[in-house]
């Protein structure tokens, strides 16, 4: 039977206070249009990359897991409606988790899904917790990628999972020039026009841009004390998903 108590903390649960930055700003205003942009931008590929990260976790049932940059929650509703597990979700926008806490109302889920606001490098968890941990095109806005790692890697029990879900860019040569023409010129006007934010995709190419990509994301998740280190290129390598297990 899983346990449906909130789980402990460090100082007991109570979320942290989150200050805002230029970030933090840019998702809170996007946050309404952003479920339907990211089905539009992508032509529907964002609900089956979630889905193939969500896959990587199994087996899924009556497990705990985290959701890091939760977003409007799809992630931790997939996982909650999939195997009747528990979901904590936590993100920097309180916008987003507005919409999110929305949806799992209408699903009646309240009792699987809790969301909370915080941020990936101070985790408010106690260590030894969490059976997995997903983050779906959040990773890159980790303030410190490599601190928020060793934050995860802290907080997952001995064989916990973590899932780095992030875009990345085709290695054909000719199929990364295609697709840097639409993700670096097409996609930041029509982001702009449709949700108003003149900054906002423009920084989506930028901050995939300066990710690290491949063998230096492996190698991060590695030094985090993360073993079975592994990635899979999806949809011509457009996005990119990263496992590993914690041993100790």
């Amino acid at each position: 039977m899983l346990d449906m108590s909130p789980p402990q903390t460090k100082q007991g649960f109570s979320a942290p206070v989150v200050r805002t930055n230029p970030i933090q700003d840019m998702f809170n205003a996007v946050a309404p249009r952003y479920d339907f942009l990211n089905g539009l931008l992508s032509a529907g590929f964002d609900r089956y990359w979630r889905k193939a990260a969500v896959n990587k976790l199994e087996p899924i049932a009556n497990r705990l897991f985290l959701d890091l940059a939760t977003g409007t929650a799809d992630i931790a509703l997939e996982l909650a409606l999939r195997g009747k597990s528990r979901v904590i979700g936590v993100d920097f926008s309180t916008a987003m988790l507005e919409l999110g806490k929305n949806k799992v109302k209408a699903r009646n889920m309240q009792s699987s899904v809790q969301l909370f606001p915080g941020a990936a490098e101070n985790l408010p968890l106690k260590s030894n917790t969490f059976d997995g941990a997903i983050s779906a095109f959040g990773a890159r806005n980790f303030a410190d990628i490599n601190h928020a790692i060793h934050e995860i890697h802290r907080v997952l029990k001995p064989q916990g999972k973590i899932v780095i879900l992030e875009f990345s860019f085709p290695r054909n040569g000719f199929l990364q020039w295609l697709y840097r023409l639409y993700f670096e010129k097409i996609l930041p006007v029509m982001g702009r026009w449709i949700s108003g934010h003149k900054n906002a995709y423009s920084y989506l190419p930028d901050s995939v841009g300066t990710f690290p990509k491949g063998e230096k994301f492996a190698s991060i998740l590695k030094g985090a004390g993360f073993e079975s280190v592994g990635f899979k290129e999806l949809t011509f390598g457009i996005t990119t998903i990263y496992t590993g297990l914690k041993h100790a």
